[in-house]
């Protein structure tokens, strides 16, 4: 009996530790260590404002920003007319500096009510940027880019089409999944009458070819058999895999959705950390934990949350590296994507809301997960107890 106790209080001591790293983390969400440290030599200490380059000015003419996995750099459609409107911006993700713009494609950007607005970009680095339709009557678009580097190429159209039993608007949040014929992008819907449900989308394949299709998804219904709140994915989307996605459009909730081969879906529940302006979104699963990272169009802050349990994001971390007053975000618009990984669980992260610049991040992930944490903590108490009952048997 004498002989185990050093052993059980040592046990006990380690389980009071791991319960404590737990309460730390919803008292203090950085407990694990995690950071988002602003990247210095991006911009003006890792804020490039509106209107220090040209391209980047208050005025909602950039909707939407695409970070290349392979080099870091970041795409920026805009219509401002400090450029004479309608182009796509590469901007060096290391320094924020306008490095060239993509030649448009022969003919031109044509359709839609902006020609051009999301952007995105394949795991191979190629680019696509796609336009934004309010009518039915108007093709959806998709232009496509072999690399973000080239810019004497004129881009080819990866995607034209509408969508069955779809809605007027598409295009406000766009994102892109997988490289080559078989990348695809997904597009958020909204204002449809179809059976009285607005909350959709739409995902498609960018092949560039004849046989291209696309699907709208409606009336998503989530795990707890209540329909996503109307235009819920209008705001923000991101590739989970090639069969699931996250979307949002604020107002505390977000949607992981799995679209292929049905339809099911996660609505976060009991959370006060995702805020109602939280939207634009990109996923990230890095030793196996998911991640999102968001940010918050009203105060440019950026979040990252831990995704291991979806109904319940965990607020791991934030970092604001604008300054002085900014202007509204009206449209609730922008977009926020994973550069590439540093190696030492850290990342570069771009964000931007729409008239408030855009941000860079050096994000330390953090190690172990709150689950992990919670699972060793568990284990220990319930060996104590196993112990102290054999012991006293």
């Amino acid at each position: 009996m004498s002989s185990s106790m050093p052993s059980r209080k040592k046990m006990i001591a380690v389980a009071a530790l791991a319960i404590a790293m737990l309460v730390g983390n919803f008292c203090c969400p950085t407990a694990f260590g995690q950071t988002l440290s602003p990247l210095t030599t991006f911009g003006s200490n890792g804020w490039l404002a509106p209107g220090s380059i040209p391209q980047l000015l208050n005025d909602n003419s950039s909707r939407g920003l695409g970070v290349s996995p392979t080099t870091g750099n970041l795409v920026l459609p805009a219509r401002t007319s400090g450029t004479a409107g309608n182009n796509v911006w590469v901007i060096s993700g290391s320094t924020g500096a306008v490095t060239g713009s993509l030649t448009p494609p022969t003919g031109g950007y044509t359709g839609g009510t902006f020609i051009i607005n999301g952007a995105g970009v394949g795991s191979d680095g190629a680019v696509y940027v796609a336009n934004l339709v309010i009518s039915a009557a108007s093709a959806f678009k998709v232009y496509k880019w072999a690399s973000n580097a080239d810019f004497s190429t004129p881009g080819t159209v990866a995607f034209s089409g509408t969508f069955t039993g779809g809605a007027p608007r598409y295009g406000d949040a766009f994102a892109v999944y997988g490289s080559g014929t078989a990348a695809k992008f997904a597009a958020a819907g909204s204002n449809s009458t179809v059976n009285n449900v607005n909350s959709f989308f739409a995902v498609g394949t960018l092949s560039g070819t004849s046989t291209q299709s696309a699907t709208a998804y409606l009336q998503v219904v989530n795990s707890q058999t209540t329909t996503a709140g109307n235009n819920g994915y209008r705001l923000g989307l991101s590739f989970i895999n090639d069969s699931s996605l996250l979307g949002t459009q604020g107002g505390n909730k977000l949607y992981t959705t799995t679209f292929s081969p049905s339809v099911s879906n996660i609505e976060t529940t009991g959370t006060t950390n995702w805020t109602a302006s939280n939207r634009p979104v990109a996923y990230l699963s890095h030793n196996g934990t998911p991640y999102v990272a968001t940010i918050d169009t009203n105060s440019s802050t950026v979040s990252l949350f831990d995704l291991t349990n979806p109904a319940l994001p965990l607020l791991t971390g934030t970092g604001n590296t604008t300054v002085g007053t900014l202007t509204g975000n009206l449209n609730g618009t922008g977009g926020i994507g994973w550069g590439p990984y540093l190696g030492n669980d850290q990342y570069t992260l771009y964000a931007m809301s729409s008239n408030q610049g855009i941000q860079a991040f050096v994000v330390t992930v953090p190690e172990p997960s709150t689950y992990a944490v919670m699972a060793s903590a568990f284990a220990v108490i319930g060996l104590v107890a196993s112990r102290k009952r054999r012991s006293e048997g």
